[in-house]
């Protein structure tokens, strides 16, 4: 009887502008008794991680970072293509804001990195409108997709180091940008529509029991643990970029802005077997464990400037591409290979 007497469910939503938090908590087995469940829930567990982990500048951070790599990814250039032309490259993207200081430091959680990276390749397709249109003026427009489904694990993701963590993911971005190019002012002006979708998996599991804290007192738990990252954002984008070109070089700055709507989520879960108050290395005696669920969600709706620096060489049909972009404590470079025909 006193092991039901012990089990203790707690659901509690907490809303924060621009977050919605949950948190859940089960606790299962006699131990449960000496953990009070205000030091449980508010205390020990919801507060710290998504009050200094997971802040909504991380989390817009860490969306806006995978918007500009989608944009990034396009490849529409600064330069009117005659017909046709097929790219095909590779974009990464790093953001500045940090995540704060992980509250699962005493388990394998504490190798997550804190700061957003996006990379993916890409394959982008232009046509000029006048191959579809009549019209001399159809020639000045120029429409480019591009698209690429992801998939990747931790050996395929590049700039992050995760050591002990199974990690699976997918992104499947794609847009399209309709570029108009006035006649011979090397001036063009980019309309763009994104769909930027990111889902990452992590998953580890304690090596060796670890220590927490309730009430002062020392306690230990071994358990699993996951991690689940998800974004979902669509964008429409106005940029203005200028062709200069020096023989086979060309040099391409443009600036820009980028409206989001959508979101970024991040769940966290943790079971654990959790040892007794009077033995911190003692898990028989009253076997006991906690499962732990917490949730949050930023919600896009704003969106960036930033400006781009572009470089191709071109050889016959064949050029090859690079372009910088950055907003406000975001980065993203793009290196691509491009045949007009």
């Amino acid at each position: 009887m006193k092991f039901f007497h012990s089990l203790l469910f707690f659901v509690f939503l907490i809303s924060f502008i621009g977050t919605k938090l949950e948190a859940q908590v089960v606790c299962v087995g006699a131990e449960c008794s000496n953990i009070p469940m205000e030091f449980k829930i508010l205390g020990n567990f919801a507060e710290p991680v998504f009050d200094r982990v997971y802040t909504n500048g991380f989390l817009r951070s860490m969306g806006d970072n995978a918007v500009l790599q989608n944009l990034n990814s396009n490849k529409s250039g600064g330069s009117n293509v005659n017909r046709y032309r097929l790219g095909l490259g590779y974009t990464v993207s790093r953001g500045q804001e940090k995540a704060g200081d992980f509250y699962y430091e005493n388990s394998e959680l504490r190798t997550l990195p804190k700061a957003g990276v996006a990379a993916s390749p890409s394959f982008s397709y232009t046509v000029n409108l006048g191959e579809w249109l009549n019209g001399s003026s159809a020639k000045q427009w120029n429409l480019t997709t591009h698209f690429f489904p992801y998939e990747f694990g931790a050996a395929n993701i590049p700039f992050v180091k995760i050591r002990n963590t199974d990690v699976n993911g997918r992104v499947f971005n794609y847009g399209v940008v309709l570029r108009y190019f006035p006649v011979d002012s090397g001036f063009s002006v980019g309309m763009g529509v994104f769909q930027t979708n990111q889902d990452i998996y992590l998953s580890s599991y304690d090596r060796r029991p670890t220590q927490f804290r309730i009430d002062g007192d020392k306690r230990r738990w071994i358990g699993q643990n996951d991690l689940f990252y998800q974004s979902r954002i669509t964008s429409v984008s106005l940029d203005l970029k200028y062709n200069y070109t020096i023989g086979f070089l060309s040099i391409i700055p443009g600036i820009g802005v980028v409206y989001n709507h959508g979101y970024t989520a991040i769940q966290v879960t943790r079971f654990a077997a959790i040892s007794t108050m009077e033995n911190p290395d003692d898990f028989v005696s009253n076997p006991s464990a906690i499962g732990i669920r917490l949730a949050t969600r930023y919600n896009h709706r704003s969106g960036f400037g930033y400006g781009s620096l572009g470089f191709k060489i071109g050889q016959g049909d064949y050029s090859l591409v690079t372009e910088l972009m950055a907003g406000k404590e975001i980065q993203s470079i793009n290196l691509s290979l491009q045949k007009q025909f």
